[in-house]
């Protein structure tokens, strides 16, 4: 039933005319948040079609945006937009814009250790406790009585966690959280997001941050609060409404000739990732799914 479908789905696609068997080989280079969802979508479509090989690298998002330039990959998975910088330089290499779809919806998650008595933070703190110099105003805050925190941890320094430059999340937490400035020069940047809640879960004195769907039960993540306003806890309405502030959109970044199709193999998998089966795989994932109207908003953009 599920292959008749996807067969349908390239059909409507394509116009109407028959749809010949998928094969070949597609490369997808970029977002370390989006690794396993990505490998997850390429196990089912490449059980669908038994002749297609897909090669998926989560090196970070800003990895994607070199594939793409250089063209070493199809598609590049990315957990912020590409820069207006990295827009042209991609422009300057093949004559046009990169193209993009929406495929996901995440929240990153601020969570402390089990044991530290905060519930909350707004993002002022957070500009503080993660900023060389508070780039929104926030007041530079660095033992734990300073976030507000009693008890044995108080006295304690903070030890910031985080990611390193590759990183698409990185990226974003500085922009949204930070206002853009500078990480502080301590701040214990980890490769990949599993590292990070580990290592958080592993220290007291710890605050991390990471893709609301890679936190486990190793820590204990705290509701944000924007300026002005009531604590907000990450729930697939909060994050699609944009409440939850540390909400964001994810991203697939693809090279495509303006008036001419894309290969079908490209398109076949793209219509896969918007479709109801490939949606709920990102909920499974641990990410907030498209509405079905978004999402056929999305497959409209691969006609």
């Amino acid at each position: 039933m599920r292959a008749a479908m996807w067969v349908w789905a390239v059909l409507l696609i394509g116009g109407g005319a028959a749809a010949e068997p998928l094969s070949g080989t597609l490369t997808s280079a970029g977002s370390d948040t989006l690794s396993a969802l990505f490998a997850h979508w390429s196990r089912d479509f490449a059980r669908l079609h038994p002749d297609v090989r897909i090669q998926e690298q989560g090196l970070g998002s800003t990895s994607a945006v070199l594939a793409l330039i250089e063209g070493a990959a199809d598609l590049g998975p990315m957990s912020r937009p590409m820069s207006a910088e990295e827009e042209a330089l991609f422009e300057r290499r093949h004559g046009h814009r990169p193209a993009r779809l929406v495929i996901a919806y995440d929240a990153v998650a601020v969570f402390v250790h089990p044991d530290n008595p905060l519930r909350t933070l707004d993002l002022a703190q957070l500009d503080g406790l993660y900023a060389a110099q508070p780039g929104c105003g926030g007041a530079p805050l660095r033992r734990w009585a300073d976030a507000g925190a009693d008890g044995p941890l108080a006295a304690q320094r903070i030890l910031p966690i985080g990611r390193n430059a590759a990183s698409g999340t990185a990226a974003f937490f500085r922009d949204r959280a930070l206002c853009g400035a500078e990480y502080r020069a301590d701040v214990v940047a980890w490769p990949g997001s599993g590292a990070t809640v580990a290592a958080v879960g592993a220290q007291r004195a710890a605050i991390g941050y990471a893709p609301a769907g890679l936190v486990n039960a190793q820590v204990r993540t705290l509701a944000l609060t924007a300026a002005h306003g009531a604590p907000v806890a990450i729930d697939a309405q909060s994050v699609r409404s944009g409440r939850y502030p540390l909400s964001r959109a994810l991203y697939v970044y693809y090279n495509r000739v303006p008036r001419r199709a894309l290969p079908a193999l490209r398109t076949a998998f793209l219509a896969y990732t918007l479709s109801s089966e490939g949606q709920a795989i990102v909920a499974e994932e641990g990410f907030i799914p498209l509405a079905a109207e978004e999402a056929a908003a999305q497959r409209l953009q691969l006609e």
